[in-house]
């Protein structure tokens, strides 16, 4: 088995659903990190949504992981770290050959994406 560290980074560009990662054929992966950063001067709501693709029927099951307007970067809150990236997910995420993380911003060009995943192949 070998492992293969990777980060990706985006800007969703548009308000389209966008395909953030798809886990490669013959993989196990675990996703480490999912980090979103809003750099608009007001609130932006981002959703992210995981496809587990079931390979014996073929049939795609589509769940919301995180959806919640983001704050904005010029503002004060207690309650989130204004400016900073926010990690969204707590504990590892496992993904199996041809599962899906898509992403979706409520303004285009604001919010900011990175991702880290460890492949076993």
């Amino acid at each position: 088995m070998a492992d293969l560290f990777l980060s990706k980074t985006l800007v969703l560009a548009n308000t389209s659903k966008t395909v953030l990662y798809t886990a490669p054929a013959n993989t196990i992966s675990i996703v480490k990190s999912i980090r979103l950063y809003n750099s608009h001067s007001s609130n932006v709501l981002a959703t992210i949504n995981f496809i587990d693709v079931d390979s014996d029927t073929a049939a795609d099951t589509e769940s919301t992981l995180f959806s919640m307007n983001l704050p904005a970067t010029g503002l004060t809150t207690d309650s989130f770290p204004i400016g900073n990236p926010i990690e969204i997910i707590t504990n590892p995420l496992v993904a199996n050959e041809g599962d899906i993380i898509n992403v979706t911003a409520g303004t285009a060009a604001k919010i900011h994406v990175h991702l880290s995943v460890l492949e076993i192949s």
